[in-house]
């Protein structure tokens, strides 16, 4: 029988089962990416935000506090979409400049902040990652064995060519056993579909490593991101369009009078409106964004004190409802509260994120709106193989890895010296990488920011379904339409003079593009010719580039369409 009420997982209160921001302590629901259609939902917790006290007539927009009862709690459904998850575990055994980049960009930095992303279970794939590590320095030291028993027979014979042919077939049968073992051993073992299981992802060989992961799986999960780049929201995929205008709120309807209203009302009023969208995927919640670079001297003393209690140690995941309250009651300081709206599909390959902030200026007579949008794409092609892997392979696919072996052996042995040197000095690397990032902290230089994401990295620029395309535009446009007439019925209900917005709003779903009154766009469709939507809409046969809009200079050109998929 279907539960009548849920119990919110932060305080136990109970609410209606459709609730979006419970009415006991106001943490916003979140409706889990991965419940499935029609089933009953489910909710996982996340840090609550202030709420405004109980309503009385002259604020009608804002539900007042439920009663709790005694109620079952919800069963927690998973927290990470299974196939994103398996893609980046393949891309870190078939990929060793990608395996690399997750070791030393994420693990080997234990002062910075970690990239969070939708769908992905991270401490999952960084486990693969150190396992996919570790197989590669063991080829590297038998290729720099080879290439050294190579010059020995070299210098004993006096001949160049056999022990130069011979070498080379030899590392050709190691890459080729090598590739393999990833392919048929691993990937095909243990990321298809049918048999991928998170929880047993191998285990690092040491503790210190096995502390880390567990240090970045518990980081994963809050509600602070710092990053170290120019765009803010790292891990969330590429911007693709941002808005903002100003609304004056003290012009009050005609007859009527302004009822007072506080930015926190209006923030919990359109989570809520946004929630109730009911679309599978929807993720509401409030995060802080900071730059890295500011938490030493551009903050106050409160906002460092949460985020960075020690120095010398990595920022604070999570922060305190009071914090998000006072910052975003300010609206002006250099960390910023965002009401984070994600709308997820294609099980996790598509999220498309609004990142909204509302602030009330000049005297709380300014309200000046901004959104941006944001899209991870899906993950590109190669990294898919699992799906398309058999048990054992037919001699097509055995021909193929061992050819691709063949072309990459001569690489792989050149450079495997190189590999094993770095991998013997890598202690002494890393205590002049700590000494030195000691050293940014005294001088007030250093940044915590995360700068590289897995997620991202993984991105193609390409739609592989003509679907996908549609969803995406499905996922923004009806997100955004919410807002804005949400943003209108809570003006409306406080009898502001809303003529300005409801002009600006009309604009926007007639023409698809931010512009008119105090709208700015930051969007490189103007001026040629087609809306934002239109860009994703340009004829592409078997795949479309994801061309985000963008500002400054132009970006590269996307890569073409694909045109043959098939294996």
């Amino acid at each position: 029988m279907t539960p009548t009420t849920l119990q919110c997982p932060h305080c136990g209160a109970a609410n209606d089962r459709n609730y979006t921001t419970c009415g006991q302590c106001g943490t916003v629901r979140v409706f889990n990416p991965l419940a499935p259609a029609g089933g009953t939902p489910t909710t996982t917790s996340t840090q609550p935000h202030h709420t405004s006290p109980p309503t009385t007539a002259a604020h009608p927009t804002i539900p007042a506090p439920t009663t709790p009862t005694a109620t079952p709690s919800a069963a927690l459904a998973p927290r990470f979409a299974r196939d994103v998850t398996r893609y980046l575990c393949t891309a870190v055994h078939t990929d060793t400049q990608f395996a690399r980049r997750a070791v030393e960009q994420i693990l080997e930095e234990p002062r910075r902040a970690v990239a969070s992303s939708p769908g992905v279970d991270l401490a999952c794939v960084l486990r693969h990652a150190l396992a996919a590590r570790g197989r590669q320095v063991r080829r590297d030291v038998i290729l720099t064995l080879l290439l050294l028993a190579m010059v020995i027979l070299m210098a004993a014979t006096g001949d160049l060519a056999l022990p130069l042919i011979l070498g080379l077939l030899v590392a050709w049968i190691i890459v080729a056993a090598e590739s393999l073992t990833v392919h048929y051993g691993v990937v095909s073992g243990q990321l298809k579909r049918e048999n991928f299981t998170p929880d047993q992802a191998p285990q690092p060989l040491t503790p210190e490593n096995r502390r880390r992961i567990d240090a970045i799986e518990k980081r994963d999960r809050g509600n602070v991101v710092v990053f170290s780049p120019y765009t803010p929201f790292i891990g969330y995929g590429r911007a693709t369009n941002t808005w903002s205008f100003a609304l004056d709120t003290s012009r009050p309807q005609q007859g009527e009078q302004v009822i007072p209203f506080t930015v926190h009302q209006l923030n919990d009023y359109l989570a809520a409106q946004v929630g109730d969208l009911k679309l599978p995927g929807v993720h509401v919640e409030n995060l802080l964004l900071v730059n890295g670079a500011d938490l030493l001297y551009g903050v106050d003393d409160r906002t460092r004190a949460e985020v960075l209690p020690d120095t010398d140690g990595p920022p604070k995941e999570r922060v305190s409802p009071d914090l998000l309250h006072e910052l975003r009651e300010d609206g002006k300081g250099r960390a910023r509260p965002y009401l984070a709206i994600r709308v997820t599909g294609w099980s996790g390959e598509l999220a498309a994120t609004l990142f909204l902030r509302c602030a009330l200026l000049s005297d709380h007579k300014m309200l000046f709106i901004e959104g941006s949008s944001s899209l991870l794409a899906p993950v590109r092609e190669r990294y898919r193989i699992a799906d398309q892997l058999l048990g054992s392979p037919t001699f097509r696919q055995w021909w193929n890895l061992v050819g691709a072996a063949a072309l990459r052996a001569p690489g792989l042995l050149v450079r495997s010296p190189s590999s094993v040197i770095a991998g013997l000095f890598a202690p002494l690397t890393e205590h002049r990488k700590q000494r030195r990032q000691a050293r940014e902290i005294r001088h007030r230089t250093f940044n915590y920011g995360a700068s590289f994401s897995i997620r991202d990295a993984a991105s193609d620029h390409l739609y592989y379904r003509y679907f996908q395309e549609l969803d995406r535009e499905l996922y923004a446009k009806t997100v955004e339409h919410r807002v804005l007439d949400a943003l209108v019925e809570f003006i409306e209900d406080h009898n502001i003079d809303s003529s300005d917005l409801v002009q600006r709003q009309t604009t926007i779903y007639n023409n698809g593009l931010y512009a008119g009154g105090n709208m700015t766009l930051n969007d490189s469709a103007v001026g040629t010719g087609g809306s934002i939507a239109g860009i994703f809409r340009r004829g592409q046969t078997a795949g479309t580039p994801v061309t985000p809009g963008r500002t400054g200079p132009p970006a590269a050109t996307p890569p073409a369409a694909k045109t043959n998929r098939g294996r």
